[in-house]
């Protein structure tokens, strides 16, 4: 049983949606477009990168979530928001964490040429089994080196927040800026927590119920989560407990996986964006273009390269 495989846990709480701080937010999505036009730019070239942070190993713990990921996440509700910044600003476009290509696909079918950018191979495979035009690149976002210069950047579903200290932060946006054209947008979505949600009640961790996923083919895929936040290192720590079941009802697999994430506020998010070489041109709370407030479940920054 499932239960059995918690270690300290006392409680168990059924949410109407997806924990906090994993990539499952629900929200209509749409942006006013604008007229102004981007200017092509013919050097493509990317100039030697004054900060450079090497890491010996990528991120190794998305390789085994990439078998559940497209049934988790069949969402597109903030689709529209990245279109239209993509037809404002014209490409090419680069998405940071692209996962198995969500948002890379509908961007590259839209007549876009995109790159997608993903640690984790096994997201890589899955996405190019989806066919489309999209340039796969396996690396690590913080020091990755692409050919060619962008007009948009795309870094997210949270994507930032698996970015797992402060000094990786500022490196993958340097790194982003390195590679957008001059006056380049780079545009970051983040899961927008609240001092409440993270904080912990007395005693052990809460079992959560975090959702049900109907199976396209039959079935039932259901997935439960422990969490702990550490707040000196900003680190959310999640543990995810996965079922599978078929269309008879009967449990075919089950499933461990563990997760950190690195939460970010607005104020510390504007300041790395600025000692990247970022000017922050505007911040949402959603896909809406509201604004960002105290409630809101998104954190949504576009910042233009000087």
């Amino acid at each position: 049983m499932l239960l059995e495989l918690l270690d300290g846990v006392t409680d168990v709480e059924v949410c109407d949606g997806p924990v906090r701080g994993f990539q499952d937010f629900a929200s209509s999505a749409i942006l006013s477009k604008t007229s102004a036009t981007r200017r092509t730019i013919a050097d493509n070239y990317v100039r030697p990168r004054k900060y450079q942070m090497i890491k010996e190993h990528p991120l190794p713990e998305y390789d085994p979530l990439a078998g559940c990921y497209d049934l988790e996440y069949a969402h597109d509700y903030d689709l529209p928001f990245w279109l239209a910044l993509a037809r404002r600003e014209g490409g090419p476009v680069v998405e940071w964490g692209a996962g198995t290509g969500r948002l890379s696909l509908p961007i590259s079918e839209a007549g876009f040429d995109v790159t997608a950018v993903e640690t984790s191979k096994a997201m890589i495979e899955k996405g190019r089994e989806k066919g489309g035009a999209v340039e796969w690149v396996h690396g690590d976002m913080t020091n990755v080196e692409l050919e060619k210069r962008y007009g948009l950047g795309i870094c997210a579903f949270n994507s930032f927040l698996c970015l797992r200290s402060q000094e990786d932060a500022l490196a993958f946006l340097q790194n982003a800026h390195e590679h957008l054209e001059p006056d380049g947008l780079l545009g970051i979505e983040v899961s927008a927590f609240s001092p409440e949600e993270l904080t912990e009640v007395p005693g052990a961790p809460t079992l959560r119920y975090d959702f049900a996923r109907e199976l396209p083919q039959g079935g039932l895929l259901e997935r439960f989560s422990v969490s702990r936040y550490d707040a000196a290192t900003q680190l959310l720590r999640m543990r995810l407990f996965y079922e599978l079941y078929n269309r008879e009802g009967k449990l075919e697999d089950k499933q461990v996986h563990e997760l950190s994430i690195r939460t970010v506020e607005r104020g510390e998010l504007e300041l790395m964006l600025k000692l990247a070489g970022f000017g922050v041109e505007a911040v949402y709370g959603g896909f809406e273009g509201e604004p960002f407030t105290a409630e809101s479940d998104h954190l949504v920054a576009l910042a233009r390269s000087f």
